[in-house]
């Protein structure tokens, strides 16, 4: 892919970086793509590992020692999916210097280099497809180096594509942190109803607001294992502003509540990845519909919670990946500016995204 853009990010000097949970990844609970076992690696799996011919094929023995500066690498499929290096860019979760939770006013990933991947156009990928175009960040390609890290931000990945990439790093001994944003969101969503909703009087609503992508590929089916959902498709119109898109998705949610009986919803999780440009607007619209009333009666307040938590995918999956790259002794601690790097075919469109349009070098 031919890049477009260096972008240099003037963050504080200081900087540690990053992460959490499994060296190589993140938890999956029960949300794993698969579940079939197979006899071995996948055909293409093998290609890229030891078939030496291969244009796909990853010379371990190439990578850097100080792998600390090699870049993060963000995989997405579509120009919306530039808004988890937004978030990225602009996290504050931590205390760089202890490494324990609390902003401290420097960014939490500040001198660090990310390269966004904007998977090219295909008519409808195979498995296979998908595999070859994630592994190629972890090769060297012409002056560019393999990542450290990868987070998968687009929503057209399948859990199983996610699994053979794990699968990939573990056979190559790769040591490659693998961070999926989606299945970030789903963990905190098992988190809080594991902890606070066991008993049967205590049932509450997840809802989902997220791309018909996600749903295609029953990306929360997951979730239904353990608690009522309620699935509300968010499809931007052009013409319409983004705070009447919006609350017409959250009174769609709201309706589906009312219309199938469900538990009163206590917690959102922003799947589609252009809301959180408008996150604001959500508590709003959820005020407004706690206190909508007709015929003197209030019809959606017993059904949504006086204190709805909101679940995002994307900064959930930044804290997992400071924390990863902290346990992994990955953080660049570098004294330089952030550079965000964007590989694709089309030039975005970086007006929607602050901290990348600022500092922007052509």
């Amino acid at each position: 892919m031919e890049r477009l853009h260096t972008i240099k990010m003037t963050d504080p000097i200081r900087n540690i970086i990053l992460l959490l949970l499994l060296g190589s990844g993140v938890p999956v609970s029960s949300c794993k793509g698969g579940g079939q076992e197979v006899a071995g690696p996948l055909p293409v799996i093998e290609e890229i590992l030891k078939d030496t011919t291969s244009a796909h094929y990853i010379n371990t023995k190439d990578y850097a020692t100080n792998r600390e500066n090699l870049p993060i690498g963000v995989f997405g499929t579509s120009e919306d999916d530039l808004q988890v290096v937004e978030i990225l860019l602009e996290l504050d979760e931590f205390d760089n210097i202890t490494g324990k939770p609390g902003a401290d006013g420097i960014k939490d990933f500040a001198g660090e280099h990310i390269d966004f991947y904007c998977l090219p156009p295909l008519n409808d990928p195979s498995r296979e497809d998908m595999i070859l175009q994630i592994a190629g960040l972890f090769r060297w390609q012409d002056h560019r180096p393999p990542v450290k890290a990868l987070v998968v931000a687009g929503d057209l990945v399948t859990m199983q594509v996610y699994e053979d990439i794990r699968n990939l790093i573990e056979l190559g001994k790769l040591g490659i942190i693998t961070i999926n944003v989606l299945q970030a969101g789903n963990d905190k969503a098992f988190s809080y109803i594991r902890s606070n909703h066991n008993q049967r009087n205590n049932r509450v609503t997840v809802g989902v607001i997220s791309t018909a992508g996600a749903f295609s590929l029953n990306a929360y089916d997951c979730l239904e294992e353990e608690t009522a959902v309620a699935f509300q498709e968010y499809t931007p119109i052009e013409g319409r502003s983004s705070e009447k898109t919006i609350h017409k998705a959250m009174t769609s949610l709201a309706d589906q509540l009312l219309d199938n009986s469900h538990p009163r919803l206590k917690y959102i999780i922003l799947g589609a990845h252009p809301i959180q440009q408008h996150r604001k607007i959500i508590p709003e619209s959820i005020t407004f519909l706690r206190n909508y009333r007709s015929d003197n009666r209030y019809i959606y307040r017993h059904l949504i919670d006086s204190d709805v938590i909101l679940i995002e995918p994307q900064i959930e999956a930044g804290i997992q990946l400071y924390r990863a790259l902290r346990d992994e002794r990955l953080a660049a601690f570098r004294t330089t500016p952030s550079c965000v790097r964007i590989y694709a075919l089309e030039k975005p469109d970086l007006t929607k995204y602050p901290l990348l349009n600022v500092c922007i070098d052509n």
